[in-house]
């Protein structure tokens, strides 16, 4: 998780980096995203939202707020006096403690192969190939930056490296089921 907000802050002082969001808790171990945070039809986010609808500071939100000055394990807390003025926190993140939906794909390949008579070791192949069998959608990471609205949103799928098309189609909706007829002749 990232804050752009505060990274564009920092920039103005010649500082050229990234600046992580900080955790104001522990967070659950469990993966919060699934294909409920997918948009247009989300309902639920993968994380809860920074701000209420009114602007002000989310209590329950789980990282620091957006352009609050951080370090890398500590933070401030929303305060009475305004959103980075409350009590000091001190999370260490660790390595992978944010995972994104999982990938799940199976392709799946039907051939009858028969010897072709007076042509030695020739064989004759007919076919079909099924590529994402059971048309199963792997979505995208979610939006992982605290300072946009639609943190914790999902707008994508991800594509498998290559298709019945090729790898020049990558750009395409190429998650879909896709069927192959396949004829093969050796000899």
């Amino acid at each position: 998780m990232v804050d752009s907000l505060e990274s564009g802050n920092l920039a103005r002082n010649n500082y050229q980096g990234i600046s992580y969001a900080v955790p104001t808790n522990p967070l659950p171990s469990e993966p919060a995203c699934d294909k409920r945070a997918a948009a247009p039809l989300s309902v639920t986010r993968c994380q809860i939202a920074q701000t209420l609808p009114d602007g002000t500071p989310n209590p329950n939100a789980r990282f620091v707020q957006a352009g609050c000055e951080t370090g890398f394990n500590t933070g401030n807390l929303p305060g009475p006096s305004g959103p980075c003025n409350g009590a000091a926190v001190t999370i260490p993140q660790g390595r992978n403690r944010f995972r994104g939906p999982n990938y799940f794909n199976t392709d799946f390949t039907v051939m009858k192969i028969t010897k072709l008579r007076g042509w030695e070791g020739a064989t004759l192949g007919v076919g079909l190939q099924f590529f994402n069998f059971f048309n199963h959608p792997n979505f995208g990471f979610p939006r992982y930056d605290i300072s946009d609205s639609t943190f914790g949103q999902i707008f994508g799928l991800e594509q498998p490296p290559t298709s019945v098309l090729g790898t020049g189609f990558s750009g395409g909706n190429t998650s879909a089921r896709m069927i192959q007829l396949k004829a093969e002749f050796k000899f």
